[in-house]
């Protein structure tokens, strides 16, 4: 468990810094066919007869061709993937949730997600039935190639920007293994996140699907913004921190927490702090900071964290912070980070939890109350 818990803390360390250092791989917003609002790491753009020419997050090009298609005339000599993708390998399972509302989960054939870390209904059953296969990486680690290679896949979906994962990029390249590299998770707004279905999307002929959804879940997170704007109260202040060993880590003002927060109506109270990433504070500025705090959410799901006990044992010179003392403090269901297809539920929890009045007998579905012991 400690070595697991060491290894969450990690992840999310390495992530944060990637999102603060790695932004070079991300690109500019689309000018092209595909209309990016939010997110900045890819383009896809209309190429005639049906075919799109997509670039990733390693400004990698690939054109996408339909079945019975032809590659239109100049395209000839660049990677070439028909569509719809028939088998696909994801090593992040945050691209398993953006495939959800699309509907094409079935084609996933290998996982870098093991089968009982998944909150992912349709990917569980793959795992039941067989049609699924585990291939490693689980925590940033390296796959093994060769159970991916051996499950013949049209397309690997990884993820960069953090310690070796270029190489196992390149090296699945090198392999002769078509590769597209989708880095949703260095986005800082959570519908540039979201965003990413319609990269997935285009793999899958599903571009309009794509759009529909997004326009969706757009509306609903504008919706819940124009109702918490009716409380009479101000903004409540909002604190969003984990602890591990007597290290306190918060997300950056421009950071898709941040925003979130702030599209719920709350205050994040580390608004100030500059950048997108996570940085490690004392706990005697969280105290600090917190004195005014009215919502703690803390960064964390069970089993990593289960009482607010736990909270002070990790850090006693928050005992006597009053949010510590009378509550609320939240922390994250397990299948949190399996959500990327949500952000809407997200944004409603927060605006529940900061509003309650505005929102009566409203059930939380991703965060969960911490008991006192």
């Amino acid at each position: 468990m400690v070595k697991k818990l060491i290894t969450l803390v990690l992840t999310v360390c390495i992530i944060a810094v990637a999102v603060s250092s790695c932004r070079i791989t991300l690109g500019n917003k689309s000018s092209g066919t595909t209309e990016l609002k939010y997110a900045t790491g890819f383009t896809i753009e209309e190429i005639g007869g049906g075919c799109e020419k997509i670039t990733d997050a390693e400004n990698q090009t690939l054109i996408l061709v339909p079945q019975g298609k032809k590659v239109p005339t100049g395209y000839e000599n660049l990677p070439r993937i028909n569509t719809p993708v028939e088998r696909a390998v994801i090593l992040s399972v945050t691209f398993g949730a953006l495939m959800r509302p699309l509907g094409v989960l079935d084609s996933v054939v290998g996982s870098g997600t093991m089968e009982n870390e998944l909150y992912i209904d349709e990917m569980k059953q793959g795992y039941a039935s067989g049609t699924i296969k585990y291939v490693g990486g689980g925590g940033m680690g390296a796959p093994d190639f060769e159970a991916i290679r051996a499950l013949n896949p049209d397309i690997v979906f990884c993820s960069t920007g953090y310690p070796d994962a270029v190489e196992y990029y390149n090296q699945l390249k090198e392999m002769g293994i078509t590769v597209a590299v989708c880095n949703d998770y260095l986005e800082t707004d959570p519908l540039g996140r979201l965003e990413w279905i319609k990269f997935l999307a285009a793999f899958y002929n599903k571009d309009k699907a794509a759009e529909s959804y997004f326009t969706s879940v757009e509306k609903k997170i504008d919706d819940i913004k124009s109702q918490v704007m009716l409380s009479s109260k101000g903004p409540p202040g909002v604190l969003w921190a984990s602890i591990f060993m007597g290290s306190c880590y918060v997300s950056g003002g421009d950071s898709y927490v941040a925003k979130m927060i702030d599209m719920a109506g709350g205050n994040y109270l580390f608004n100030d702090l500059k950048g997108s990433g996570a940085s490690s504070i004392s706990l005697e500025e969280l105290y600090a900071r917190g004195e005014g705090c009215d919502v703690f959410i803390y960064a964390s799901t069970p089993p990593y964290i289960n009482s607010i006990k736990e909270i002070v044992d990790n850090g006693p010179v928050l005992a006597d912070m009053p949010v510590i003392k009378n509550g609320p403090v939240y922390c994250f269901q397990p299948w949190f980070y399996q959500i990327a297809d949500k952000p809407d539920e997200i944004v409603q929890d927060l605006a529940a939890i900061f509003y309650p009045s505005l929102f009566p007998g409203y059930q939380l579905k991703n965060f969960e109350l911490l008991p006192a012991e």
